[in-house]
Parts: structure tokens; C-alpha cells; sequence
């Protein structure tokens, strides 16, 4: 009855290797996603100015229509003129303690 011991030594140049490629794959991968993303946007950004152009201003501009005064009510004023600037101390004045 025998005992085999093997030792193996894992690593090294190729393990060095490998994960230079897949850093390699994972970088490429990444700036080929950033570049198509980028073109799509500059895409999109393209279509949307020259759509802004070539369409009317009221197709995409929305416009807000103007109140229309309550007809059903009437709101009358009437302006007070002083006679005299001693007139003026008469009126009563709002959050005034006064009269």
C-alpha cells in the first residue's frame, strides 16, 4: 500500500494571461456600449431639433387660452380723490390700531 502526493502549482503566466484577455473583452464590451449609446442620443437629439424646425410652431408649442371675465358678476369701484391732504389722515387704514 503507497501514498501518491502530486503537487500541481496553479497560476502563473497563463492564469496571467487569461485575465488580461477577459480585462481586454470587459473593456471593449464597455466602450462599445458607451459608443452606441452616445449615437443613439446624438440620434434622438437630431430628430427632436430638426423636428422643431421643420414643424409648425403651433404642432408642438402649446398655447393657453385667455380667461374669460365671469360675465354673471360685476365689480364696481369708485375712486377717492382728497379735497385736501388733511383729508387723508379721515381714512381708515387696514392693521392700523387707529379708528
Amino acid at each position: 500500500m503507497g501514498m501518491y502526493i502530486t503537487y500541481r502549482r496553479t497560476g502563473g503566466v497563463f492564469a496571467l494571461l487569461t485575465f488580461a484577455a477577459v480585462a481586454l473583452a470587459a473593456t471593449v464590451l464597455s466602450v462599445a456600449v458607451a459608443a452606441t449609446l452616445l449615437v443613439a442620443a446624438l440620434a434622438v437629439g437630431t430628430v427632436a431639433l430638426v423636428a422643431r424646425v421643420v414643424l409648425p410652431r403651433a404642432s408642438w408649442q402649446s398655447t393657453v387660452h385667455p380667461v374669460t371675465p365671469w360675465l354673471q358678476e360685476t365689480i364696481e369701484t369708485t375712486t377717492l380723490n382728497p379735497a385736501r391732504s388733511s383729508d387723508q389722515g379721515d381714512l381708515v387704514r387696514l392693521g392700523s390700531d387707529k379708528g
